[in-house]
């Protein structure tokens, strides 16, 4: 698969205070992102996510680096910038404006036909949740019915890119299922998508790969399953129904090894031969077991890690 987008050394720093100190948000950042991936960029607030976003978008500029999009300088023109979806985390609307009028300008500025901007109007209000409201005032809104629509205009144009900062902010379980589904098919269309969220859940289960970023500063980036590697922390075991501590000995289990939750025992083998002399035990003593599962770390875990022991100069000890 080709690169779409290839960051080298991007570095940039903001004035700040009434001597106008410059503090640096990002330094010497570089990642790329490929054709038809779903690319998660994970990072803890002020780590200098949203910063690259607008780089991307050109609504920043980097002290130095270069950004290639496409195989071509981001400053190439409209062009590249066309094939380029954006949703930023805190999408700007005209207030008094409905969902539909709206998404008629952006086509406009898009440079779309009347007739594609309300085919793919009336698709992406659909797609959205958004149909019945299409006619009612952006002001009238909710927090989650703006990020839904920002999302409807990010696609309009169908973008070869999207580039979302925060997608999930605002938005209830139900939402965020809906978005999910949304990235998924733009995969499944041949879209590449690039997100940035602090949903670490949505990115384990949605990204190809994650790149993670802290103090401006690349700490890890990788596939999801190669930053979780393969290891196993310990065998999860589900019993029915809570064993007594006499039973629980009898079966070769201490009693620290485990915990009730309601009317279930959960135990923690170290490893599968402990699991596998335990069920024999439970098994002796007319326990039921529910569920045999070997957890290993999450995404989470994996950034906490990660940002947690990064020094703050690029490097992770």
């Amino acid at each position: 698969m080709g690169r779409i987008l290839a960051i080298e050394g991007l570095t940039k720093s903001y004035p700040t205070g009434f001597w106008r100190k410059p503090v640096r948000v990002l330094s010497d950042l570089s990642f790329e992102v490929r054709e038809n991936e779903i690319v998660g960029f994970l990072g803890p607030n002020g780590a200098g996510k949203t910063t690259t976003i607008k780089i991307l978008n050109r609504l920043a500029f980097p002290d130095a680096g270069k950004v290639t999009l496409f195989g071509g300088q981001v400053r190439d023109g409209a062009d590249v910038r066309r094939r380029i979806g954006f949703m930023p985390e805190q999408p700007y609307f005209y207030e008094y404006l409905t969902g539909g009028e709206f998404l008629r300008l952006c086509g406009q500025l898009c440079g779309l036909s009347r007739a594609d901007t309300a085919s793919r109007s009336s698709e992406l209000l659909a797609r959205v949740g958004l149909s019945g409201a299409r006619e009612t005032a952006i002001r009238k809104y909710s927090k989650g019915m703006m990020q839904r629509l920002g999302l409807a205009q990010a696609l309009l144009h169908d973008p070869e890119l999207v580039i979302l900062d925060e997608p999930m902010s605002g938005l209830d379980p139900m939402g965020r299922m809906e978005v999910r589904g949304i990235i998924r098919d733009l995969k499944a269309a041949g879209k590449t998508v690039f997100f940035s969220s602090h949903i670490l859940s949505d990115v384990e289960a949605l990204c190809d790969r994650v790149i993670m970023l802290h103090k401006g500063r690349k700490v890890a980036e990788g596939r999801v399953e190669e930053l979780i590697g393969a290891e196993t922390l310990y065998i999860e075991l589900v019993v029915s129904p809570v064993l007594p501590a006499d039973r629980l000995a009898a079966a070769g289990i201490p009693p620290e090894a485990g915990y009730a939750q309601g009317a279930l025992l959960v135990l923690r083998a170290p490893d599968n031969g402990q699991a596998n002399r335990w069920i024999a035990g439970l098994l002796r003593e007319r326990g039921t077991i529910l569920s045999c599962v070997p957890v290993k770390k999450n995404l989470e875990e994996i950034f906490m890690e990660r940002v947690g022991n990064s020094d703050g100069t690029g490097t992770v000890s």
